[in-house]
């Protein structure tokens, strides 16, 4: 008999189906309780929450040791905002490796870097996979996320889509680049095992510094065999794998980035597009 181990719906109803079965459960606007939903799933490793109601107790701190996938997705941000903001302040995950935070809504989701880093904390997780859509945050508040992941493999960042995008600041900046530029010299560094980078910008920065994404890209990759290599290890740090910037709202100048096609070759998986198409 074949088992049951996904699942996605909009109500967990009294019934005789194997929900001690599940591996993974999708919840979409459901009415049914989170934290009794789960007892009854006590297999459940990938969890997808969208637009949920808030019905978690203020104060509260539920453990669930077997989840390593969490997803969250609001919808109406007035209607969402405190669901998030309580899964964030009353969930422990442990054995949490991936994390998924977006918003459908028109507007960028409001963020609180203080919770997430709390979570963190009191997870004592070791995040490998962080994904952020359309999700309003700062650089700064950004980079404040990532010191507490240095486990961090695969970053992926979906600036938001704002009406009025004069009126907001995403978190894809020279600053942040900057941020990420890793120097011989320096033992810490932020994210030092990243894998994998995806950027997609839609949001208009005007300033932001390609020759810095090129040196931010330069420092990460180590020519396999290569003394820096070696030296690099030793410090901790991984090779990154691939790369992808893309912007929808300028176009790429293709002789800045000449320096990605030779680690192309090399081996890194290098994309970097614009409103003029792939350039690199």
């Amino acid at each position: 008999m074949l088992e049951l181990c996904a699942l996605a719906t909009s109500e967990i109803l009294p019934s005789k189906a194997p929900y001690h079965q599940l591996r993974h459960l999708n919840l979409r606007y459901s009415r049914s309780k989170l934290v009794e939903v789960l007892q009854r799933c006590p297999s459940v490793k990938s969890l997808e929450l969208q637009g949920w109601e808030n019905d978690l107790e203020y104060g509260a701190c539920y453990m669930w040791p077997n989840i390593t996938s969490l997803v969250i997705e609001a919808g109406d941000v007035f209607y969402s905002l405190s669901y998030m903001e309580m899964v964030l302040l009353s969930f422990a995950l442990p054995s949490l490796r991936a994390i998924v935070l977006e918003s459908n809504w028109i507007e960028p989701y409001p963020w609180s870097t203080g919770n997430f880093i709390s979570f963190i904390s009191r997870s004592s997780c070791m995040i490998s996979t962080f994904t952020l859509r359309n999700v309003s945050l700062s650089d700064s508040d950004l980079i404040a996320v990532l010191r507490v992941i240095p486990s961090l493999l695969h970053l992926e960042i979906n600036d938001y889509i704002s009406p009025n995008p004069q009126s907001h600041h995403g978190p894809i900046t020279s600053h942040l680049i900057s941020s990420l530029i890793q120097h011989e010299s320096i033992f810490i560094s932020l994210v030092p095992k990243l894998h994998t980078l995806h950027l997609d910008c839609h949001h208009n920065t005007r300033t932001f510094d390609d020759s810095a994404f090129v040196s931010m890209v330069e420092s990460r990759w180590f020519r396999p065999g290569s003394d820096l290599s070696a030296k690099m290890f030793a410090m901790g740090r991984d090779c990154i794998r691939s790369v992808v910037l893309k912007f929808d709202w300028r176009e790429v100048d293709a002789e800045v980035y000449k320096p990605l096609w030779v680690l192309d070759k090399e081996g890194l998986r290098v994309v970097v597009a614009g409103t003029n198409g792939i350039q690199v």
